[in-house]
């Protein structure tokens, strides 16, 4: 053991493999619930609203919908940075957007939240 590694404590941990695997698109409308087509390699797997899913399924009549949306798309195929840069391209010609995540799986393990 190397003085450095006496001192810095660190436990070495397995390096996963990082796959891009989607991106979470935040859409501003003031049209109701956004519906999509499928864009290339990407197709919307969901939508919410103040953390509540709207699409697909049922919504309540009682529930406030605000004017800015998450809309999840996931990846068809395997995709590149340069795919969800012309991805979101194409989708500011019809939709305004106010932010975009990119999702990774490690491994095989999602480092996004799931839907809810």
């Amino acid at each position: 053991m190397t003085l450095s590694q006496a001192t810095t404590g660190r436990a070495k941990r397995q390096v996963k493999t990082a796959t891009l695997v989607g991106v979470d698109v935040y859409i501003i409308t003031e049209d109701g619930i956004p519906a999509f087509d499928e864009y290339g390699a990407f197709k919307i797997e969901f939508v919410s609203n103040r953390g509540t899913k709207v699409w697909p399924g049922y919504v309540s009549p009682d529930l406030m919908l605000v004017n800015w949306y998450r809309c999840r798309f996931m990846a068809t195929r395997t995709v590149t940075d340069a795919e969800v840069d012309g991805f979101l391209s194409a989708l500011t010609k019809k939709w305004k957007w106010s932010a975009a995540q990119k999702l990774w799986n490690y491994g095989d393990e999602a480092g996004y939240s799931k839907a809810y």
